[in-house]
């Protein structure tokens, strides 16, 4: 007959000898602890450990114990918390029969190890894949639209469209306001005789002076006459 108390504390003691820093007791009737496990590489962004909880049954070890997983820290994702306790699951139960606790604590180390790396060999092509996106976003970018025959044409299209109404809207404005269109020298001088007053103070010693009253006479001249006619007059008048 077997001595169940006799199996399961031989275990505890090696146990205790193996992770003495990490074994903590709970109670002793039934004997019921937790292994601390960290694993061997650390993630770089966050700190996994947990707890390996395990509790005697009477007939352990022919039978599993009780046990669970606690994680400390950061939480990992439930399906990386399923896999562990399934792994760990299927240690303890091909070690059925005999002391199971350290199989099942490596287990449980070495999967959580395997988790953390896949993790952030995840995330490290997640940020090259990233990088490379932003890189071949920036090189179309800087690439432009490539010009074909049909983009052309519809760019021209709405290219002439756009000045021509310009060019329509500007004659509008014109014509529809008189201090947009250019004066000539005719309705310049008409509009100010002062202007030819004005030119005498810049004449110099030989110049030809001019007889104001001679403009003011021959302004007389009807709108429809040309201004060249209007120049012939004041020479003629010389």
């Amino acid at each position: 007959m077997t001595d169940y108390k006799e199996e399961q504390t031989n275990e505890l003691e090696a146990l205790q000898s193996i992770y003495p820093d990490e074994y903590e007791e709970i109670s002793t009737d039934p004997a019921e602890f937790s292994i601390l496990i960290e694993p061997e590489e650390q993630d770089d962004e966050n700190i996994y450990n947990m707890k390996l909880h395990v509790k005697y049954t009477a007939t352990y070890p022919d039978t599993l114990p009780e046990f669970s997983i606690e994680m400390l820290d950061e939480e990992l994702d439930q399906e990386d918390s399923d896999t562990i306790l399934c792994k760990v699951t299927e240690a303890a139960e091909e070690a059925i029969g005999m002391g199971m606790v350290f199989s099942m604590a490596s287990t449980a180390k070495d999967t959580l190890s395997e988790i953390i790396i896949n993790n952030k060999d995840r995330r490290e092509r997640e940020r090259e894949e990233q990088a490379q996106r932003e890189l071949e976003a920036e090189e179309k970018r800087k690439e432009g639209t490539r010009v074909t025959s049909e983009n052309f044409l519809k760019w021209k299209t709405a290219f002439d469209a756009e000045m021509a109404e310009k060019e329509r809207i500007e004659k509008g404005q014109k014509k529809d306001d008189p201090k947009l269109l250019k004066p000539t020298g005719r309705e310049l001088f008409e509009r100010d005789h002062s202007l030819a007053k004005s030119d005498a103070t810049f004449m110099e010693e030989g110049d030809v002076d001019v007889d104001v009253a001679l403009f003011e006479r021959e302004l007389v001249i009807t709108d429809d006459e040309d201004e060249n006619d209007v120049l012939r007059s004041i020479r003629s008048s010389d």
